[in-house]
């Protein structure tokens, strides 16, 4: 009976070993984001804003990002995109440890009707993307 015992605590122990391994390999450090003509500083009002599904050409769209268990100095990179044409891409570096908020910026001149795609990736791989319509012209 005790041999049981041994052999279920360590089949028990190695499977918590193997999932706490599979959790640290996890590369998705977005918490969440929001691409609005708004730009959110504060994570409790980043969770209370709604995800506009339209937003007006030649105003300034931003897009405030979340990030959870990044290291200070960590470089995302975001790319803007109006119906499938690449705008800009902008890399900047998480300005605290472990977590914090980014703002990426597309100047109003280059907004213009159509539908926009915004992703944000690291080092290649998106982490997150997200497509709304632009109005006016």
């Amino acid at each position: 009976m005790k041999a049981y015992k041994k052999h279920g605590f360590l089949v028990g122990l190695i499977t918590l070993f193997l999932l706490a391994l599979a959790g640290c390999g996890q590369t998705n450090t977005v918490s969440n984001f929001i691409v609005s003509d708004r730009q959110y500083t504060e994570r409790n009002d980043l969770d209370r804003a709604k995800q506009p599904e339209q937003l007006a050409a030649g105003k300034d769209i931003y897009a405030s990002v979340y990030f959870i268990e990044s290291p200070m100095g960590m470089e995302y990179t975001a790319k803007w995109f109006i119906n499938g044409n690449e705008l800009k891409t902008d890399a900047q570096k998480l300005p605290t440890d472990r977590k914090g908020m980014i703002v990426f910026t597309l100047e109003g001149d280059k907004v213009t009707a159509g539908t926009l795609r915004f992703e944000i990736s690291y080092k290649g791989d998106i982490l997150g993307s997200r497509e709304l319509v632009i109005t006016g012209g």
